[in-house]
Order: C-alpha cells, then structure tokens, then sequence
C-alpha cells in the first residue's frame, strides 16, 4: 500500500512540473517594473568628498514589483553627464547584496566614479545616476535620474600601505631595489628624513620592484603618475607627504645638536649618517647646583626658517634607569622652540651619572615606527648594554592575584633563558604589569601588540578569567590563552570524571568520588584535560611516560606533568598515569600545580 501512495505522489508532482510550464515547454522569466522615483540624494545636490573612512552619501529610491511578488534585486548605475548609461562609469549593488531599495555609498567609491567621469583631484563636476531592477534574468531600466555634483577630495582614494624613495638624487640611487623606506608616523601620512643631491631628480613609489606605483611632488602636491622631482641644492631634507589631502612640506634640515638645559644652549652637533640617523660625540659635564648636578638635555634641529625643539614623548622626569635603546624613555617628539611656560626645561631627558665629564655619543634615529634615540660613551668607549632580559619575571598590578603591592607580585615559572609562563587569575579591565623582581627598584615590562615592551606601561584583559600567559624575551613574543576548564580525564571512560577548579597561585583543584560510567574491568589510567576558551583541548600527560600504579611511597616524579601534542582521542592511551587501588569509587582530591621547575600534580583519597 505505501509503494502506491509513493507512487500517485510522484505522478502528481511531475504533472504540477509540467503544467507549471508553457505549452511550448519554454521558461519564461518573472517580469520586473522599473523603478519610478528616486528619492534620495535630491537632483542636483552638490556633496564635497572627504577622505574619511566613515564618510557616506545615502541613496534611495521607489520600491519595484515584480510578477512573481518576490523581492526584486538593485544596481544603481553612473554615468557622465548627458550620458544614456548604455556604458556606464560605475555600478554598486544595493545595500544587503542588492536586496534593499537604498544604499549607502562610501564618500570614496564616489570618489573613484568622479575619477572615472574624468575630474581630477579636488576638482567639481556633475555625474548622474538611476536604478537598475531585476528579477531572476529580466531587468528594469529606470526612466528617471537624478544629477549629483560632486567635489573631488584633494587626496588620494587609494592610500599605498607604504612608501618609498627612489631616483638618481637619493641615497639608493635609481636602482628601485634600494630605495628608501619612508616612515608613517600618523595614518595615510609619511615621511622621510634623507640625503637629496641638488638637480638631481627623485620619485616616490609603494614597491620596490618593477610592479611599483609612482608618484611624484608638483610644488606642494603628490600627483600619481611617472613624473620627477628635483631640489635646488645639496641637502638633508625632512619630506611630509599627506595622502589624505595630497600636500608635501619640505624643509631643508641644517643642523641637530644636544641642547643642555641648564646651559641654554647646543653642546655639540650631530652628523647626518644616512638612512634618518644623526650621529655625534662631545663632553658632557654637569651643572653643579645647590641641590645637586644638573643633567636634563633634548635636542635642536635647525630648519632652514626655523628651529624647534626634539623632546621626549612621555614626559619623563628620571634618568633612564638601565633602560635599552629600544625602550620608550627615548622616543622623540617635535616641539616649538617657545612652547610652553618654561621652554628652556619642558619635554627635557636626564643624562645618566656615568657620562658626568666624560666624551658622550649620542645617535638620533629618524625612522621607523618610532623616532627615537640613544646615548652611549663616545671615543669608541659603549656604557655596558642594560639588561633588557630579567633573570626572573613577576607578575603585579590591580588586575593581578597580589594586587598593586610589588612585594606580593606572583612569581613567573621559569621554563628557559628569556622564557618564563604563569598559570593565574586576572580581572577584566584592570590593569597589570610584569616586574624583574618584588623589590621597588624593579624593572618593568608590559604588553602592546602582542609584544613585551620595556617600561612602565600597562596591560588588561577584557574579562575576569584564569590565563595561561607564555612570553619569550628572545623574540619579544607573548602568548596569552584564557583556560575554561581543568579536568581529570578517564582514558578508558574518555570523559572527565572530576572538574578541578582554579583555587589561586597557579593551581587546580577538585574534590569528589571518582567513577567510570563504563568501566566493568576497573580500569585505572588516567590524565589531565585543559580546555581553553576557544574550546580547543590540550591534553597534559606524564613527563616520564610511566606505565605502573604509584604505589605507597612514589617517587615525586612520577607525578610531573607536561602538555602533549595528542588530543583526548587520537592519544587515548598514552602518557598516562595510573591510580593506586582504592581511588575509583571513593571520594578524592586531585591537584594540579603549575608553578616550580616541574609542573606536577597529586591524587589521594579523602576520608
């Protein structure tokens, strides 16, 4: 009876198949209505292009119907003025993959279709625009458009990611494979501090190799295309290119030197090197006060109309400290020569006390992703390099199990030279720092960009939550894994038979009556199951591959521990431990302690 009914069903739904079609057996596409109004920009509404990310122009118009009441999808198309839009400038889908009858169009797809109807940068035009309807293969063309003027933005659409120096007047020559790099300090912005030889022509490219995209500087002007450039003389030249609205400022750099506060003056100059680095030796002698030494210093530059001040970033007000060449006490920043109440002292660095009467180099850097510089012994004589890897590493701070008092700090496992993890407790939105030690002389580090940073910076995480952080002073690298869960894992049950919760200072802990639910012949290997947050598993095994029960009196290592490259299944049976008799069924604690040389763990009965 059911081989019937299946039957007649599929005899009627091939007949409702053919009937749905043509006598002829052709298809024939659902028809679409033009759209009839357009409503939003206005015609003629004149709109000027800013280089913004977030700038936007919103259009909109009259819904179209189609045969089959489904939703019809949209294009609007541009086209140049007096156009017909057979060959349209530009086209855009709708908001949603065309599904919405409007749109939101950035102000620099704009951009790009006033480009393509022929307006050159900041320059004012007219294009217009319709809608496109369709349904299935069938298309609505509609009768009305609307004109929109637009003003060109200044800058550029498209920014290149990065920027470089090339040609016969540069310090790389016209061999594009060493053209200098410019710097980027602010975003679409770059700049360069370099060499020019004077009548010699130079250009600007976003590559290095034959794919380049040129560039060049017309007065105050980037302008893209094949052109050259050239300065009147010989010189160190600071260059500023703003891509946001195409103008360059160039300025002829005639000297930088070591401008001593209490002097008022330069002490001596400094060199240009190459490649952005100003370089130069002199003695430093100290200013003796009534209170003490005088030792605060920044830098002059000399413009050829002006001079300014080169002054810290962060408004220290120590010296540095055993701080490297790479830590933020010596980033650089520009200031007005009259800046401030106190111009003289403002923005100042400190000398350290080893270099009181003594020749001092001191090397300014102009490239990179921070300007900066360093002082060192001069005469061919380095200070010893501070040390920049700890020989231990503590963990403090309002977010941190020991709060903000150092002498509490939590103490990072060491697992190498440079290398040190810690296994603990963080709040959200508080902030921590690493130490060198729990003294209040310490030196601290923090985390940026995924990266250890030298200094007194700060860190969060976004919530409160037990974390795993590894980092590893050799390459500056820090992994942070926030850890959902800890469990003990049944090798033969594949299950976690006991959750062990985070109880403080880097251990785990449970307690309950261990119980296989499939377990007929008492099965007694076990090991140790990590969750992160990200629901990714890391099974932790014994260190010294065991395959006996432990026994009244164990040797302490039988009990380490170690992460294993297996997941729960794929190793199901190795690196695993095994319980004593009288622990499946009864109530127990386990333990896990991540903190010492070796990671470890213990199991007992509880009565």
């Amino acid at each position: 009876m059911k081989t019937k009914i299946t039957k007649v069903v599929a005899l009627f739904t091939t007949l409702a198949i053919i009937f749905s079609c043509t006598e002829d057996m052709e298809y024939r596409d659902t028809a679409v209505s033009p759209v009839n109004q357009l409503y939003e920009p206005i015609s003629g509404k004149s709109v000027e292009l800013v280089a913004s990310a977030t700038a936007s122009l919103f259009f909109e118009w009259e819904a179209a119907k189609a045969e089959d009441s489904g939703s019809p999808l949209y294009e609007i198309v541009f086209d140049k003025e007096g156009g017909n839009f057979s060959n349209p400038l530009y086209k855009v889908l709708s908001d949603n993959n065309g599904a919405r009858n409007y749109a939101t169009i950035s102000h620099k797809t704009l951009n790009k279709i006033g480009a393509a109807a022929g307006l050159n940068s900041g320059e004012t035009g007219t294009i217009i625009w319709t809608v496109i309807a369709s349904r299935g293969l069938s298309t609505a063309m509609s009768n009305v458009s609307h004109k929109l003027t637009i003003t060109r933005m200044l800058g550029f659409a498209e920014v290149p990611s990065q920027l470089f120096l090339t040609g016969e007047a540069t310090e790389g020559g016209s061999d594009i494979s060493q053209a200098v790099p410019c710097s980027s300090p602010e975003q679409e912005t770059f700049e360069i501090f370099t060499r020019l030889k004077g009548g010699k022509s130079y250009k600007l490219v976003d590559k290095t190799n034959d794919n380049a995209n040129y560039f060049y500087i017309d007065g105050n002007r980037i302008v893209e295309g094949e052109g050259e450039t050239t300065v009147e003389k010989d010189g160190i030249y600071r260059i500023t290119m703003d891509f946001s609205i195409a103008s360059v400022s160039i300025q002829e750099v005639k000297s930088v030197g070591v401008f001593f506060c209490p002097s008022n003056k330069v002490i001596f100059e400094l060199s240009y090197k190459g490649n952005g680095i100003f370089e130069g030796e002199g003695k430093v002698t100290f200013k003796q006060e009534s209170w003490g030494k005088d030792q605060r210093y920044k830098l002059l530059m000399s413009y050829s109309d002006k001079d300014m001040y080169w002054g810290t970033l962060n408004d220290v007000d120590s010296s540095p400290n055993g701080a490297g060449q790479e830590d933020s006490y010596y980033f650089i920043k520009e200031y007005g020569i009259n800046e401030g109440s106190e111009p003289q002292w403002n923005h100042k660095w400190k000398f350290d006390n080893q270099f009181d009467g003594s020749m001092t180099k001191v090397t300014v850097k102009f490239n990179g992703a921070n300007y900066t510089h360093f002082v060192s012994l001069g005469d061919g004589v380095s200070p010893e390099e501070p040390e920049t890897t700890p020989k231990n590493l503590f963990l403090t701070g309002e977010a941190s199990e020991g709060g903000n008092d150092i002498s509490k700090a939590v103490q990072y496992n060491k697992l190498g030279e440079g290398i040190f993890e810690i296994f603990t407790r963080l709040q959200g939105g508080k902030t921590y720092k690493m130490a060198s030690s729990q003294e209040a002389d310490a030196k601290f580090f923090y985390i940026e960009d995924g990266e250890i940073k030298s200094g007194d910076g700060i860190t969060t995480v976004e919530k409160d939550g037990i974390y795993r952080i590894k980092v590893d002073f050799s390459n500056k690298s820090v992994i942070t894994k926030e850890i959902k869960s800890m469990g003990l894992w049944h090798c033969w049950d594949r299950n976690v038979l006991l959750d062990l919760p985070y109880i403080g200072n880097g251990v785990f802990e449970g307690t309950g009556t261990i119980s296989p639910s499939n377990n007929s012949n008492n099965d007694n290997r076990y090991k140790l199951l990590m969750v992160y947050a990200d629901d990714s598993e890391l099974i932790w095994g014994t260190k010294n591959d065991t395959d006996v029960v432990p026994g009244a009196n164990p040797d302490p290592s039988y009990f380490y521990i170690m992460e294993t490259n297996d997941n729960a299944e794929a190793g199901q049976w190795e690196r695993k431990w095994k319980f004593n008799d009288g622990i499946i069924g009864n109530n127990t604690k386990v333990r896990v302690i991540f903190t010492g040389e070796n990671y470890t763990h213990s199991i007992e009965p509880v009565n």
